[in-house]
C-alpha cells in the first residue's frame, strides 16, 4: 500500500510504515533544517518542501493512506496550550482540508495528550466532525509507547480514519507486553563519553557512535524544579524536543529535594549529571543506529529526534492497519469481536460471576479504549488473570457508560470515575472455542482489547 507522510519530519512515522510494508512515496516538511536527514535516511520517498497552507491534493500523489503529525507545541500542557489561536495550532486544518480531499483509504493523525483536555476538547471534536463529514469511520486512542517495546514513558494521542465505503472495522494494537525495556538496555553499552556542544557548530556527526553529542547549556529554573534521572533499571522520561529539556543520563544519582518546586544535584557527584546525547535520545526512540541526523545545531538534532513518533511505535500502528484490510477482504471466514479483558483479582472474578458485569476504563485515559466508537456487536468476553481463563457470551452486544458509584454498589472497586459495563450472558465452556480464540491471541495483556476472531464459515 502506498502512503503519504505531511509534516514528516526526520521520517520516525515513516520507518515504522516502511518496516511493516507500505510504500512511503511521497513526503511534505517545510523545515529546511530536517531536509538533509529526510533525503538521506528516506532516499526512495520524494520529499516536498512546500508550505503545506500552499498545497492542493492535485499536488499530492495517488496514495492508500496518509500519515502525518501536525505541529503538537499548540496543544501541548508543556508549552504554549494555544491550540487553535495559535498559527501552529491551525495546521491541523490543513490535514484534514487534504485528507479531505484526497480521499485516501485511511489516515493515521498523531499529536500529544494536551488535545483531549477539557481547554481543547470542543476543537477536538470539531476535528473529528470534519473527518466524520469527510467520509471516514474515526477511532482514536491514547497509547503509552511504554506498551510497544520503547524505553520511556511517552503518552502519545492517536487519530485513525478509514474511508467509509471500505466496510472495515479498525482496532488500536494493544500491549504487546508487559516487559519495560530499561535504560541500561536501551543505552547501556553507550559507554564512549559524547562529546559537548553549547553554541558553538558541531562539524561532524560522523564517529564511532553517530550523533553521539549532547548539550551542555545552563539548567534553569523550571528544569530544576523536579528530578530529571531516571536510575539504569527504569524507563526514561519522555524525550524533549528542545535540547535544554532533555532528561539526564543515569549515571547520576536522582536529584535531591530541597522544597516543592526546586531539586539540587547531590553534592560531590556534580559532575556525571549530563543530558542525554542525541544519539541516546534516537536509542530511547527506537531509532535504528544507523539513521544518521544532520545539523549543525545540537538544538536541531535534539528537535528531530524528539519531534518523531518512535518508529516503533509506528510500526505496530502500520500492523494494526495492514490487518485491518486483511481481515475485510476474508472471504471465506466469518467475523467476530471478543472483548479480552484482564481481571485484577480473585475477589474481582466472584463478583463478576454474581453479578454477571464486567467493567472497563472509560473517559480520555491512556488504556482506556474508546468502546463507544465500534460500530460492530460484540459476541464473546473473555477474562483471564494469572492462568485462569473463562468465555462468557455479552447479554447486549456493547458496554454501557457508567459511573463508578454503580460499580461499587456491585461491589468492585474502581479507582477512577468514568467507566463502561459489559452484560454478560452464560458461561461458555467449549474448549475448542476458548483454544481457538487463545491461539490468535499470542498474548494476553494488562489492558482490555478487541479483538477480530476468524472462523471458517459453516455451511
Amino acid at each position: 500500500m502506498k502512503v503519504v507522510s505531511l509534516f514528516a519530519g526526520c521520517g520516525g512515522l515513516d520507518l515504522g510504515f516502511e518496516r511493516a510494508g507500505f510504500e512511503v512515496v511521497w513526503a511534505n516538511e517545510y523545515d529546511k533544517t530536517i531536509h538533509p536527514t529526510y533525503r538521506l535516511n528516506h532516499p526512495r520517498t520524494k520529499l516536498n518542501t512546500s508550505d503545506i497552507r500552499e498545497l492542493s491534493a492535485s499536488d499530492i500523489p495517488e496514495c492508500d493512506g496518509i500519515i502525518g503529525g501536525p505541529p503538537c507545541q499548540s496543544w501541548s500542557l508543556g508549552g504554549s496550550s494555544r491550540g487553535i489561536e495559535d498559527e501552529r495550532g491551525k495546521l491541523v486544518n490543513d490535514y484534514i482540508r487534504i485528507v479531505s480531499e484526497r480521499q485516501p483509504k485511511f489516515f493515521i493523525m498523531e499529536n500529544v495528550p494536551g488535545m483531549v483536555t477539557s481547554r481543547h476538547i470542543n476543537e477536538f471534536n470539531r476535528f473529528l466532525d470534519l473527518f466524520r463529514n469527510a467520509g471516514y469511520q474515526v477511532k482514536y486512542e491514547l497509547l503509552n509507547a511504554a506498551d510497544f517495546k520503547i524505553p520511556q514513558d511517552r503518552l502519545r494521542l492517536i487519530i485513525v480514519g478509514i474511508r467509509g465505503d471500505l466496510d472495515a472495522e479498525y482496532f488500536f494494537p494493544s500491549q504487546v507486553s508487559n516487559e519495560r525495556i530499561s535504560l541500561r538496555k536501551a543505552i547501556g553499552d553507550l559507554t564512549l563519553p559524547p562529546n559537548p556542544y553549547y553554541k558553538e557548530e558541531v562539524e561532524s556527526n560522523d564517529g564511532v557512535i553517530l550523533n553521539h553529542d549532547y548539550f551542555t547549556g545552563p539548567f534553569d529554573h523550571k528544569y530544576v524544579a523536579r528530578n530529571r534521572v531516571r536510575g539504569w533499571e527504569e524507563l526514561s522520561f519522555t524525550i524533549q524536543a528542545q535540547a535544554r529539556n532533555e532528561p539526564l543520563h543515569p549515571q547520576a544519582p536522582k536529584m535531591v529535594y530541597v522544597k516543592p518546586d526546586e531539586r539540587r544535584f547531590a553534592i560531590g557527584f556534580e559532575y556525571l549529571y549530563r543530558r542525554l546525547s542525541v544519539r541516546e535520545c534516537a536509542r530511547i526512540q527506537t531509532f535504528p543506529d544507523n539513521f544518521k541526523f544532520v545539523y549543525t545545531r545540537i538544538e536541531d538534532g535534539y528537535k528531530m529526534v524528539g519531534n518523531a513518533v518512535p518508529p516503533r511505535l509506528a510500526y505496530y500502528l502500520a500492523l494494526s492497519l495492514k490487518h485491518c484490510f486483511e481481515s475485510c477482504t476474508l472471504q471465506d471466514c466469518q467475523e467476530i469481536l471478543v472483548l479480552v479483558g484482564y481481571v485484577k483479582s480473585e475477589a474481582d472474578f466472584i463478583t463478576i460471576r454474581r453479578e454477571k458485569v464486567y467493567y472497563i476504563r472509560g473517559g480520555n485515559r491512556a488504556g482506556a479504549m474508546q468502546y463507544g466508537q465500534v460500530s460492530k456487536p460484540f459476541k464473546w468476553i473473555l477474562l483471564h488473570r494469572k492462568g485462569e481463563i473463562e468465555l462468557y457470551e455479552v447479554a447486549n452486544d456493547k458496554a454501557v457508560a457508567c459511573h463508578k458509584d454503580y460499580l461499587l454498589r456491585l461491589g468492585f472497586t474502581p479507582r477512577g470515575s468514568e467507566y463502561w459495563a459489559f452484560k454478560l450472558g452464560k458461561q461458555i465452556y467449549n474448549e475448542a472455542i476458548v483454544t481457538s480464540i487463545t491461539k490468535q491471541i499470542p498474548y494476553l495483556g494488562m489492558f482490555p482489547k478487541i479483538v477480530l476472531v476468524h472462523h471458517k464459515r459453516q455451511e
